[in-house]
């Protein structure tokens, strides 16, 4: 299934699912949903550095944010961006130079790598089935796309364009609050079932012409108490 058309699908899954139970009780749900959908905001706002690999190239990011995302209905949060800053590539392939600043296309700052709009769909991760969400581009496939950044007259990165979806551990289920915890996984590729018949989905980012790795954690604050069931 083209995630393209995953929008599209989660809008079907959610009047189906209008009349389901939900039980909080246990520690994870075989059809995880946000309620309540009021349309709230949800803020990440980084711990520690964010950092991405791929084909001998390493980009770290000593903080980032998702700015503008809110919970369109019980399985998206939607109109998500996220800043990444103080963005430096810290190994790159030979013959190029490290340790120049990097930022995306548009950006208004060096250092700063802004994603295109992202939305994020609730699933259970594999082979775990703890509670996940699948966050990728509302319309294409670009995640971000990089300038090219160089170094004492050395390109220390090509331009280039992140491709790809990433999959997070959210945390805690079945508790209704402001807070919460997100976690990218730390691989090449996730397995996510996205549940409600919209089937099983692999996330996985490419960069540099290679299938990259994109590692980061953060707290989420809602903007009124929200359980992920």
């Amino acid at each position: 299934m083209r995630l393209i058309r995953l929008v599209g699908l989660v809008l079907m899954a959610v009047v189906a699912m209008s009349f389901a139970v939900v039980s909080s009780a246990s520690a994870f749900s075989s059809n995880p949903l946000f309620n309540p959908a009021n349309g709230q905001s949800g803020r990440s706002v980084g711990l520690g550095n964010a950092t991405l690999k791929a084909a001998g190239n390493t980009i770290v990011c000593t903080a980032h944010q998702a700015v503008s995302g809110t919970v369109s209905n019980s399985l998206l949060i939607g109109n998500v961006v996220i800043h990444y800053l103080g963005c430096t590539a810290t190994e790159t392939v030979a013959g190029k130079e490290k340790g120049c600043e990097v930022k995306s296309v548009g950006s208004p700052a060096e250092g700063l790598i802004l994603t295109t709009t992202l939305h994020g769909i609730l699933g259970l991760l594999l082979p775990s089935n703890e509670t996940g969400i699948l966050f990728l581009p509302v319309a294409g496939k670009v995640f971000a796309t990089f300038t090219r950044s160089e170094k004492g007259g050395k390109e220390c990165t090509a331009e280039i364009a992140v491709e790809g979806s990433v999959a997070v551990l959210i945390s805690p289920v079945g508790v209704k609050q402001l807070t919460g915890k997100v976690t990218t996984l730390a691989v090449a590729k996730a397995a996510i079932d996205l549940t409600h018949g919209l089937g099983a989905v692999t996330a996985k980012l490419t960069a540099f012409g290679e299938t990259g790795t994109l590692e980061q954690t953060g707290d989420v604050t809602f903007g009124e108490a929200t359980e992920v069931t």
